[in-house]
């Protein structure tokens, strides 16, 4: 059985069920991760180390984002955050094939998943600014967008460690029991999913304005009801 056989023999049928919920990061994501996870496997790389590189790259890929000029330099920030996409799946690939994953594992993944999940919208704000009137107003909403993400996460570790919620992150992320709204609204949302192709489109046709106003909206209304379920 070679290296990709092997990485797709990790997922159990309970989490690909779950993970089919998010067709982009299912169905493109994953498979394009594991390709990109063979080479780490041969350089015998810890999934910690690629955590490392994660945070790393999606800095750069907001940074590039945000002082883009030019059309060809904003898709290089795409590119960037699309290229984390794949280095976010190899670190827990290698994890499950090796079976050396840790719990500081999972806090070096989650770095790059926050750091990913602000500064998409807050870089997306910034590059709007340049093509539109609405100037540094767009900023603003890119900085409110991104932090809508990540205010009721922030939330919820909290309501975890004060008030004994200790099942409530299992609860919000088990999606056994999606229905279409809730696919449709995960889908539309996971920085790791149909975010990105979308950012895409928004960046070529020129409608980087509309995607970070129409995200702010959502993401605003997501975070609202996320806060009102963990705290009723």
């Amino acid at each position: 059985m070679n290296y990709l056989e092997k990485l797709r023999a990790t997922m159990t049928d309970e989490k690909k069920e779950s993970a089919k919920k998010d067709i982009f990061a299912f169905y493109i994501g994953r498979p394009l991760s594991y390709i990109l996870t063979v080479p780490f496997l041969w350089l015998n790389v810890t999934p910690n180390f690629i955590s490392v590189i994660a945070f790393i790259e999606i800095i750069l890929a907001g940074t590039i984002l945000a002082v883009a000029n030019t059309l060809p330099v904003a898709l290089i920030g795409w590119f960037l955050f699309f290229l984390w996409n794949l280095l976010d799946g190899v670190d827990g690939n290698i994890a499950r094939l090796k079976k050396n994953g840790s719990p500081i594992g999972s806090v070096y993944d989650a770095m790059s998943g926050y750091a990913a999940m602000f500064l998409l919208y807050f870089s997306a704000g910034i590059w709007a600014s340049k093509v539109s009137v609405m100037g540094s107003l767009l900023i603003i909403i890119g900085s409110i967008s991104g932090m809508s993400v990540l205010f009721p996460r922030l939330v919820m570790h909290k309501a975890a460690t004060a008030v004994q919620k200790n099942n409530l992150n299992s609860e919000l992320a088990d999606r056994s029991d999606f229905g279409i709204v809730k696919s449709i609204v995960l889908n539309f949302t996971s920085i790791s999913g149909l975010v990105q192709p979308i950012l895409l489109i928004a960046i070529v046709t020129n409608k980087v304005v509309m995607f970070t106003v129409v995200y702010l909206i959502i993401n605003v209304t997501v975070m609202l009801g996320s806060l009102y379920k963990i705290l009723k």
